[in-house]
């Protein structure tokens, strides 16, 4: 990994000091990203003390608070024994090094912010091991994926929680171009317009390498589009998430045929944070034993 140098401009500790937010100037994004950090009970990082690392990635339209104020990422990480670190990925960012600018008005490199920046500040101010699993909602799903099959041997097990990994799928740039427009940006910014880009677009869907998650853990969860017990109506999420276990389902046969470690977790719930909760905490224990073992 190259080492980028990431300068602390800040940390916030709170929590008795489990929770640390940190604002970071990052190079590679070229502006102040912020980053939330859970240390474990007893951390003390020192030369024979180091800890594994639980990556969570962010959704569209959201930001690395997101964990904290929709689940209950602080109470499951009590018992883990490890850093449990949420970066800043942009809204609508796909964890990808861009080539264009974008609405903050730099050119976003987000996979070299969190694969070769982050991983050496944590290594080196918070005693971080190289043992890495990584997890995410929706987007973050996708981000989780592509870089494992990007960096073979980073992760030791990733997973998809609700995500939109399949870019060539019929209706996903429809979908992207949506949510483009939400966010004020013109699509085929990430990855160029699809007509004119789809090799490009090919090569940056986790779905068509899946051969290259072989070595890896995957783990998919999505829910039927059905609201579950007590989940609020957000108009729209049923279908998106009716989307997304279309496309784990296929993604499952994919893997189970290239003989990757998979565990999926296919059940109720729509495209919403009802659903993650319930998701992050029947995945928990499945990170838990990646992470110390």
């Amino acid at each position: 990994m190259t080492n980028t140098a990431l300068t602390v401009l800040g940390e916030e500790v709170s929590a008795g000091p489990t929770v640390r937010e940190l604002r970071l100037h990052s190079p590679a994004v070229g502006r102040e990203v912020g980053t939330t950090l859970l240390t474990p009970p007893g951390w003390r990082p020192g030369p024979d003390r180091r800890y594994p690392v639980l990556y969570l990635l962010h959704g569209s339209s959201d930001d690395h608070t997101s964990w904290l104020r929709h689940t209950d990422v602080v109470r499951l990480a009590e018992d883990t024994g490890a850093l449990v670190v949420m970066p800043e990925a942009g809204r609508l960012g796909f964890y990808t090094d861009w080539r264009v600018r974008d609405r903050a008005g730099t050119v976003p490199r987000w996979e070299t912010f969190h694969l070769d920046e982050l991983p050496a500040l944590l290594e080196g101010r918070y005693g971080a091991s190289d043992v890495r699993v990584a997890a995410g909602i929706s987007m973050g799903g996708y981000g989780a994926l592509r870089y494992a099959v990007r960096r073979p041997g980073v992760f030791r097990g990733v997973a998809s929680l609700s995500g939109l990994m399949h870019l060539t799928r019929p209706g996903m740039a429809a979908l992207l171009a949506t949510l483009s427009v939400r966010e004020g940006m013109r699509p085929g910014r990430v990855w160029g317009p699809r007509r004119h880009c789809r090799e490009n677009w090919a090569a940056n869907d986790p779905f068509l390498h899946a051969g290259a998650l072989r070595g890896t853990d995957v783990y998919l969860a999505a829910g039927n589009g059905r609201r579950s017990p007590g989940e609020e109506f957000v108009a729209g999420m049923g279908l998106v998430e009716r989307y997304s276990r279309a496309m784990s389902e296929d993604l499952a046969a994919s893997l189970r045929r290239a003989e990757v470690d998979l565990t999926t977790d296919f059940t109720e719930g729509t495209h919403f944070w009802t659903t993650w909760r319930h998701m992050l905490t029947r995945y928990w224990p499945h990170a838990r034993t990646l992470l110390n073992t």
